[in-house]
């Protein structure tokens, strides 16, 4: 019996999905062309918002590691980008992530996980309980995400022998929870959106702050318009947070009118 160590694959999980935002996305017209260092998570019909797995090592000795290297450097910061360290090959490590594709809800519907964007893996895996979590790292020996400020942060590495069927049933708190989590980039792109893409100031990490501060505000109030959120956060983005510490903030989302709100933080 040899007790030399399994070799270890060092994996890039790439969101493609987010890759075509800013039109850096792969494309393929023929899946029998695929370059031999890609597989792919989901089938070739959703491969525009798939995640791709990417063996650095191959993809190096393909001579095509610059490509790899312009999807990982496509947006700044990289929550499109995970690293993966395991001891699978390229085919079985995709087989294993294809066992999130889908979650349930206690009723059994079925939720697609965008568990390659980081903004949702990073808290994925405190969401999800040991068992949950340990499963889905599994044979994963290290995963590393790339925060708001571009530093890679490790998750929980889990307990290993812990595991439970596939695929996961999240209940009514965890969903509420990943939704939650994932509210303030998605009010932040509606702000994009809203002003043709135009830069907004600060850092993603300030965004992000002011983001989620104008959703505390916003839940605080019990304000049920999405609306007004969009108005709250797009005030809160241009102005660096400022608005929020306004004192004509309390009147306008305390009043009954949400036209009159919106209006308000407009003026603001």
């Amino acid at each position: 019996m040899s007790d030399r160590p399994a070799r270890a694959f060092t994996y890039l999980l790439v969101d493609n999905g987010l890759l075509q935002e800013v039109s850096a996305g792969y494309e393929e017209d023929d899946a029998k062309r695929r370059p031999v260092w890609l597989e792919p998570i989901y089938g070739e019909r959703a491969l525009k918002v798939s995640p791709l797995l990417i063996d650095i090592e191959a993809a190096d000795e393909s001579g095509d590691i610059e490509l790899v290297m312009r999807y990982l450097n496509a947006r700044k910061p990289a929550l499109h980008a995970s690293i993966i360290e395991s001891s699978l090959n390229l085919t079985n490590a995709a087989q294993h992530l294809r066992r999130f594709i889908f979650i349930l809800d206690p009723e059994g519907k079925q939720f697609t996980l965008r568990f390659a964007d980081g903004a949702v893996l990073g808290p994925l895996s405190s969401i999800l309980t040991a068992a949950q979590w340990a499963t889905m790292k599994g044979p994963i020996s290290r995963w590393g995400i790339h925060d708001r400020s571009g530093s890679i942060v490790y998750l929980s590495p889990g307990e290993q022998y812990l595991q439970v069927p596939t695929p996961l049933t999240l209940d009514r708190e965890q969903l509420a929870a990943l939704d939650e989590a994932s509210e303030p980039d998605h009010f932040i792109a509606k702000v994009r959106m809203m002003r043709h893409d135009k830069s907004l100031p600060g850092t993603p990490v300030e965004q992000y702050t002011w983001a989620l501060k104008a959703r505390q505000i916003w839940r605080l109030k019990n304000i049920t318009s999405s609306l007004i959120l969009e108005r709250l956060t797009e005030a809160a983005l241009i102005t660096r947070g400022k608005v929020l510490q306004d004192d004509d903030i309390e009147h306008l989302l305390e009043t009954d009118n949400p036209a009159e709100s919106q209006e308000g933080l407009s003026e603001l």
